[in-house]
């Protein structure tokens, strides 16, 4: 798994929410090394989407991503389906 839309939208709709303190707990190890900066993006697409990330995160004071291993985020999990379940009906 990589970074992806999803990530997004989500951080789209806290901005709109004015949410200026945000932590964002993600189940995969490698997106969250991806957004902390730990590993380089080499893949075009996924620079693409990362620095939509980067000009989003200018909206918050604080933004922090953690890793939460999938058996653990299952509210995270049913959180990020409604944010994009609440989006997709916006369209």
């Amino acid at each position: 798994m990589s970074l992806n839309v999803s990530i997004i939208e989500l951080l789209a709709e806290v901005v709109n929410l004015n949410i200026r303190v945000l932590i964002v707990n993600l189940d995969s190890q490698l997106v969250v090394l991806q957004l902390n900066g730990r590993y380089s993006i080499r893949n075009p697409q996924i620079l693409r989407l990362y620095l939509c990330v980067l000009l989003l995160e200018r909206n918050f004071d604080s933004i922090k991503y953690q890793h939460i291993p999938r058996r653990l985020n299952m509210l995270t999990d049913a959180l990020a389906n409604h944010v994009l379940d609440k989006s997709l009906c916006n369209l």
